[in-house]
Parts: structure tokens; sequence; C-alpha cells
């Protein structure tokens, strides 16, 4: 007894004092009956009409959507068509929305401090990492900007499409220079996860007249979902730094925007002289770049193959290219071809993502000019003969099948980049190839060629695939011989 009591004495301690519970500080509803019903069954019904209503178009998971705040009446079918596309079982949201409060005057993301918000029928938690972000550069704590109902009015929609508890991170955006939010957006990537959502609340331009409105509403959602930077800093609307936040987030998780509809006030109304204009589009969990993010990337690639050959050094990438195409600084793979009279001139690239795009672009156009070992360097005097292409990859993936013939039918019916691995050596192809190649088995003994095994490897059981997709951007004619 004496020893249990000794133990007893030993493991206890000095026992810490428990912390007390934090006062539940509840976000009082600021819209209700004015921009939303006040009535619970009412607010769901119309927020049910309206997801009714809307058609689904995404087709990967979406991780980050773009909706208007104004009053549900007239701009709760077009915020309905962004929440359509989500899929229920997120477990945080972090909404990111324009400051509405002539009074809170503030540079950065201000935080609510309350520890939940309420509307009629829903109360949320915020979530404790919400605090957590005041201890980080760039945010900070004015009450005042959050008085408004840009983040409140989200919420029924959210609780529809879920149909579970969640928790929110409620953030509203003050002053931010292009740095800032990129510092921001880098802050926030830091909260990304399957289970999290981004919620950009942000309506466009105020109080033109319809055909104004549209004249300058339309080019800001076309330079949102071409992921162009310089075009989303000339958008007119009640939060462009918020928009430059989100293109610059959306960079950092390697997401790709998805424009779903445009309308305005005057669409609803009727009364077109003086509008509001709302936009809707969501960021999918898929990587593709835009005609304008490729064009960039091509002519990157001359540059630093002109730079190479002709001067003998290895560029950087324009801070004006990094900072007007963002989603250039994701890391991903990526093949440069040379043809030279539709010939075969040189082919570099990197299978798996090891530095930035941008980057990577820089190095494989010098590396296919110079150092493509089945060719002599690139010379200046036939810099105005190579056309110049860019391939970027996705991550490659196993490809089993029971048989080779088997194997042969199922790329010969979807056509991928391949990679073959036989006995310590390693070839690939890039999807575009099938275009020469159009036969499995053709495409196949090249492959087994190209690495110099036996144009029969690919029917050996220890022949190892991977299979990745690609997007194609070119400056010249069409190829003709396979790289």
């Amino acid at each position: 007894m004496l020893a249990l009591l000794a133990f007893a004495s030993l493991s206890c301690g000095p026992c810490a004092t428990p912390r007390p519970a934090e006062p539940k500080r509840v976000r009082e509803p600021a819209a209700a009956g004015k921009f939303y019903p006040a009535d619970a069954r009412e607010l769901d019904a119309q927020v049910t009409g309206f997801l009714g209503k809307a058609t689904r178009a995404a087709t990967a998971p979406v991780r980050m959507v773009l909706v208007p705040h104004a009053g549900l009446e007239f701009s709760g079918q077009v915020a309905a068509q962004s929440f359509k596309q989500l899929d229920p079982g997120f477990e945080r949201v972090v909404i990111i929305a324009a400051n509405h409060s002539n009074d809170a005057n503030y540079s950065g993301l201000s935080v609510d401090r309350a520890t939940h918000y309420r509307v009629p029928g829903l109360e949320v938690k915020v979530a404790d990492d919400a605090a957590g972000l005041l201890k980080r550069p760039g945010f900070v704590d004015v009450p005042l900007a959050h008085t408004m109902h840009m983040i409140e009015i989200e919420l029924p929609f959210l609780r529809a499409v879920n149909g579970r508890p969640f928790e929110l991170v409620p953030l509203v955006v003050g002053r931010l220079s292009p740095d800032e939010a990129r510092a921001a957006a880098a802050e926030l990537a830091r909260l990304a996860d399957p289970k999290t959502l981004f919620v950009v609340s942000v309506d466009l331009s105020h109080y033109y007249s319809y055909e104004q409105a549209v004249v300058l509403d339309r080019p800001c959602l076309d330079a949102i979902a071409r992921s162009d930077a310089e075009g989303v800093a000339r958008c007119t609307t009640d939060g462009t730094q918020v928009l430059f936040l989100m293109n610059e987030l959306a960079a950092r998780l390697a997401l790709t925007p998805r424009l779903l509809t445009y309308a305005n006030s005057g669409d609803v109304s009727g009364d077109k002289a003086r509008v509001v204009g709302y936009g809707s589009l969501v960021y999918e969990d898929r990587f593709e770049l835009s005609a304008d993010e490729g064009a960039a990337l091509v002519a990157l690639g001359r540059q630093a193959l002109e730079a190479a050959v002709s001067e003998g050094k290895v560029i950087s990438v324009p801070p004006a290219v990094a900072a007007r195409w963002p989603r250039l600084s994701t890391p991903r793979g990526a093949f440069v071809t040379l043809r030279e009279a539709g010939e075969l001139r040189g082919c570099i690239g990197s299978l798996a993502p090891s530095e930035p795009l941008a980057l990577d672009v820089v190095h494989n156009a010098v590396n296919a000019a110079l150092r493509d070992t089945r060719f002599n360097p690139v010379k200046a005097a036939e810099l105005p003969a190579i056309a110049l292409s860019v391939s970027v990859l996705d991550s490659p993936r196993p490809v089993a099948e029971p048989t080779p013939d088997a194997l042969a039918q199922r790329l010969g019916a979807t056509h991928p980049g391949l990679i073959l691995e036989y006995r310590g050596r390693r070839s690939t192809f890039l999807p575009e190839v099938w275009d020469e190649l159009p036969q499995p088995e053709q495409f196949l003994r090249h492959l087994c060629a190209k690495q110099g095994s036996a144009e029969g490897c690919w029917r050996e059981k220890d022949a190892a695939f991977q299979a990745y997709g690609s997007q194609h951007f070119a400056e010249g004619p069409a190829r003709t011989a396979p790289p």
C-alpha cells in the first residue's frame, strides 16, 4: 500500500491549471430581412430554389469559388451556379470577402474574433485556425470590417450543399499591394487540404449602365479565366485586390479556373440605368494552362533558345512574366521540342516536376538546343528556321494490363504520353507522337528502339510503363518526326 501511495504521489505532481473555456461570442446576422429572408424556412426555400435551377459543369473537384454577395433576390442565382459545383464533405470554409465598410480603413486581411456566425436557422463555429492567422504577417483585427453582410450571405448556400456542419475562417480584405497579396496567398495556402474550401466573395462593377457594366465586367472575368494578373488588376469591382489575391492563391494550389456565368442586377430588376455586376467562377483541382499562358511559355522558350545559341548565356525568368502569369511558377515537368524544316532538331524535358514550370522551360530550351546528344548543337544561323514547341506534362501514373496485346489496345484507345522502363533503360514519347505513330505496336516498337532496346522489348515481363497527359503549345509548323 505504501508503494502504491508513493507511485501515486510521483505520478500526479503539480497539476496544470485547466485553461478556461473561451467565452462564446456570436456574430449575429447583419442583413437578415434586408439582403435575404429573416425567416429560416423562407431562406432555405429560396436558396434551395436557386440551387435547383443551377447546373453542374465542373469536371474535377472544386477547391475555390468566386461568388457575389448582393441581395439574394439579385445575385442569388449567379452565386448558386458556383455553389452547385461543390461536392459535400468539406469541413472548413475560408471566406475571403471584399470590404464594404467605408468606416473600416485598413491594410491587410481582418480576421473576425467571433467564435460563431449565426444566420436564420444556422450557427457556424469559427475555426480555431482563424485566430492563429493573427500571428501571421498581413493579418489584422479590425472589428468594424465585420459589420457588413459579405460573409454571412454565403453561409446558407454552404449549409445547403454540404448537408453537415463545417467550420469557418472569416476574412475581410482591406488594402493590399500586389506584393502583399502574394504574401497573403502564401499564408492562406498553408490552410489548404482536401477538406478545406475557399470562397471568394466579390461583386463586380457598381452603378454603371447595363451596357457599361457588361463592357467592364466581361473582360474582368475573362482575365480571371485566363489567370492573367495584369488583366485582373484592371478589373472594376468592390474588391479587385481580393481577385488578385484569389489569382495568386489559385497559382499556389495549382488550380484551374472555369468561368460559369455572368449577370447583373438589371437582368433581374429590369432597371438597366444603374446596375451591379455578378460573376460565377470556380477553380478545379486540375492543372490546365490557358492559351495565353501557353503562348507566354513558348515566347519564353524562344528567348532562352536565342540567348543560349547566340550569346552563350542562360536567361532568368523575367519578373514581368512571373508576375503576370503566376501559374507558370507552379512546379511542373515540361519538354521543349525544336524542329527545322519539319524535322526533329532537339527534344529535352523533365518527366517529373523539380522546379517552377517557367524555369523548367528555360532550362529545357537550352538543353534541347545544345545538349541533345542525338544532334550537333544548334548554330545561330539556324535560329530563323527553328520551330519551338512546349509540352507541359501531367504527373505520370503506372499502367498495367494482363497481356501485351491488352496493353496495346488500351494505349491505342487513350493515346497517352508513355514512359517505358526496361532493364535499366528508360524512354518516353509525348502524347502528340501518336499523330505520327498512330498504331499502338508501331508506337511501342519505336519507344523500345529509342532507348536502344530490341523493338519487341515492350512485350517482355520486365517492361514497366507509366502514362501521362500533356498540353502542347507551338509557334511553328506541325511536327513530322517523333521526339
